[in-house]
């Protein structure tokens, strides 16, 4: 998947590689907050629940983060095991900062991927942001990095039909100015797009991870735990947890079992990779509401499949999301 952003700021992609038998989803899955689930493959929308409000989503924001300097990286042919800088401007955003890092430390790309994605470190977030964003500025004009690397991520936004959507920073932190906003719904076409990258769905695939930044010439390590306490538990191999208070609890979750054989006549047969992803935002338990909505939408899928995946309203039960030509 290449990409870059021209000079009028547009994210540019060069290479692309109704509800089913609701009555079956849980009492806790049937809560008033946002959520959505969906089928990865055919996008078929398993459940659904006020899933166009628009409401903060926390870190969650930080999955547009990594994939926006993942595709930086790939189309400037750059290396993630390059050094960034923390910069001054990252000891004033306040929030999580659970790795400790200060201005002046220094950390690889990849590294500082992992720290956003599977412990949210917010000061990660922003370096990714500040280094990236000064090779960025050259091209979209932005008064500084931080503002140019959000700009591409409301880009990347609106070239993937997320019409609801406004970051406002790499981190996702909303105590200070205009949160930013998005919807279940977007959050799940930014989702889809994200698990189409092997190395994203590998970082927040890990349950730990030992990462090392320097300070004064001295290596320092850090040893991760994942935040997502369903890794590993209902098939969950993802994604990303978020939590502020304006935002409450929020979960996007991915879950993958073995692909999906399916014969075609005697001799052909058919692969079909089998994993659904969910999004639930303000929840009141977003761990235990997401593995109902898993176990249910598996549920959901197979007797969709079952029933000769019949599509009556495309835009109601496909989850739309534009590819670039």
């Amino acid at each position: 998947m290449l990409s870059f952003i021209n000079r009028k700021g547009i994210y540019v992609l060069l290479l692309v590689s109704v509800v089913l038998m609701a009555d079956s989803i849980s009492v806790m899955a049937q809560g008033n907050n946002s959520y959505i689930v969906v089928d990865y493959t055919y996008r078929k929308i398993l459940a659904e629940n006020n899933a166009d409000k628009k409401v903060p989503v926390a870190s969650l924001t930080k999955i547009a983060t990594v994939v926006v300097a993942m595709d930086w990286l790939q189309v400037s042919r750059g290396d993630q095991n390059q050094m960034m800088t923390v910069p001054q401007s990252a000891g004033m955003i306040g929030g999580s900062n659970p790795v400790g890092m200060v201005p002046g430390d220094r950390i690889r790309v990849r590294d500082a991927m992992f720290c956003a994605m599977m412990v949210s470190d917010n000061v990660s977030a922003h370096t990714l942001a500040d280094h990236f964003g000064r090779q960025m500025m050259a091209r979209v004009g932005a008064p500084d990095p931080v503002t140019a690397f959000v700009g591409q991520m409301n880009a990347l936004a609106k070239m993937k039909g997320m019409t609801r959507t406004r970051f406002r920073n790499p981190s996702g932190l909303d105590h200070a100015g205009k949160p930013g906003l998005s919807t279940a719904r977007d959050i799940a076409k930014l989702t889809f797009f994200a698990l189409s990258k092997s190395s994203f769905t590998f970082i927040c695939s890990q349950k730990s991870r030992r990462i090392t930044f320097q300070r004064g010439g001295r290596e320092l390590a850090f040893n991760l735990k994942n935040t997502n306490d369903l890794l590993g538990r209902y098939h969950v191999d993802g994604v990303k947890t978020g939590r502020t208070a304006r935002a409450g609890d929020c979960l996007v979750a991915s879950a993958r079992r073995a692909d999906k054989i399916i014969p075609l006549a005697a001799d052909k047969k058919s692969r079909i990779p089998y994993r659904i992803f969910s999004v639930v935002l303000h929840s009141p338990d977003r761990f235990g509401q997401t593995a109902q909505l898993i176990n249910n939408g598996w549920n959901q899928y197979d007797a969709w499949m079952a029933a000769g995946m019949v599509v009556g309203d495309h835009e109601a039960e496909i989850l739309n999301v534009p590819y670039s030509k």
